[in-house]
């Protein structure tokens, strides 16, 4: 309820000025970590080996690839679908009660 509270009044919002947002981008990079890093923080329990990391590191690679081209691919069709419905008679309607 607090949320709507402050949603409803935005006088009790705070004002961030440049440098508390620059503060905060700087604090943001100063945080990078890397991926061993990040799976020896999480994953305490279990060893994994230099190898195990590079194998990791491969698939998320290629998995942000995979959504790269999806992206590109779904991109190019949509634009494709978009000029052909613009440039073809076959896909002119009217709608009723214009």
């Amino acid at each position: 309820m607090e949320c709507v509270r402050l949603i409803a009044n935005p006088q009790h919002l705070k004002y961030e000025d440049d440098d508390d947002i620059n503060e905060d981008k700087s604090n943001i990079k100063s945080k990078k970590i890397s991926l061993a890093d990040y799976l020896n923080d999480n994953y305490k329990d279990i060893y994994l080996s230099e190898h195990n990391i590079k194998s990791i590191n491969k698939m998320i690679n290629y998995h942000i690839k995979e959504i790269n081209n999806l992206r590109i691919i779904n991109s190019v069709l949509d634009n494709v679908i978009e000029k052909v419905i613009e440039n073809s008679d076959k896909f002119d309607f009217c709608l009723p009660f214009d």
